[in-house]
């Protein structure tokens, strides 16, 4: 459950003035995502719209919203986000506020009129970030490698899965790791693009939430689109079809697309047997539907059955 605004404690919202000029005088959570943090759409008493966003200090999630700020400040005005206005800390709480842009998250179902905005935003993106901002960024490896042994941890552990995965078990482990030859580049990677991860701005769809900091080759952002198409109702080939004007996918090795694929399907079928994180009774539900996702996704590219 997101805290809502009343919840803050009462020298955090006092210091929003202090920060923005104006008090709030109308706040409305907003639902979607899995961060249990705060996410409002705040009207302040000059008639500004913001949206402010954050978690307190000692809590599990404070490090990756400091990420966010942080790689928010790093951010032109060319990058397709809303803009921070500001981030600061007080009464124990991380808070942020960006612009407002007042649009919704796009529809990525077929044949929704978001998705032109959307394909552009994957063109558009790598362009605004390469070379990365933040020039010291990690490499994607570096920091999500570990999910590529997922299919070796869960055949070691003999581990009771579906049928299409204990046929072809061996055949995932042995090839999850290979994106990782493609995967080197100085883009600055969002690499957690969905719908909800995403607002529209009249015919613009932008990026928001870009809370993990890497940097690695530009195909993988929308590589990791893929199975928030097929989720929306798209076939494994209409997704890729609809992927086929963005530079970067069109000119990335088709087998470290399929092994990228695969990594990322046993990344959430061995993190949706896991205890839920506090806070987010319902990820490991989400991670086990979209292994099933992924899972069709594979069997298109391989033609495993």
């Amino acid at each position: 459950m997101r805290p809502s605004w009343d919840e803050l404690p009462l020298p955090a919202q006092e210091s929003v003035e202090t920060h923005l000029g104006a008090p709030v005088i109308d706040a409305r959570t907003q639902a979607g995502g899995f961060s249990p943090g705060l996410a409002v759409r705040a009207t302040l008493a000059d008639g500004r719209a913001v949206f402010l966003k954050g978690a307190a200090t000692d809590h599990p999630v404070h490090g990756r919203y400091a990420a966010e700020a942080a790689i928010n400040r790093s951010l032109t005005r060319q990058v397709p986000v809303p803009r921070m206005l500001v981030s600061w800390e007080a009464g124990g709480w991380l808070l942020m506020a960006f612009e407002d842009v007042g649009g919704g998250h796009p529809d990525l179902s077929p044949g929704s009129a978001d998705l032109p905005a959307v394909v552009r935003l994957l063109d558009r993106l790598p362009r605004a970030v390469s070379p990365s901002p933040i020039p010291d960024a990690p490499s994607i490896v570096s920091v999500l490698g570990g999910g590529s042994r997922s299919w070796r941890a869960l055949a070691d552990q003999q581990a009771e899965l579906d049928p299409w995965s204990t046929r072809h078990i061996e055949q995932l482990a042995a090839v999850e790791h290979d994106w990782h030859a493609a995967s080197a580049g100085v883009c600055l990677l969002h690499a957690d693009l969905r719908a909800d991860n995403m607002l529209m701005r009249g015919d613009d769809a932008l990026a928001i939430d870009w809370a993990y900091l890497h940097q690695g080759a530009a195909w993988i952002d929308p590589a990791f689109l893929v199975t928030q198409l097929i989720r929306a109702g798209h076939t494994p080939a209409q997704a890729e079809a609809l992927l086929a004007p963005v530079a970067s996918w069109a000119a990335a090795p088709p087998d470290a697309i399929t092994s990228f694929a695969v990594a990322q399907a046993g990344y959430w079928e061995l993190n949706s047997r896991l205890p839920a994180p506090p806070g987010v009774p319902y990820l490991r539900g989400y991670q086990a539907s979209m292994a099933a996702i992924g899972r069709t996704w594979i069997e298109h590219r391989t033609g495993w059955h």
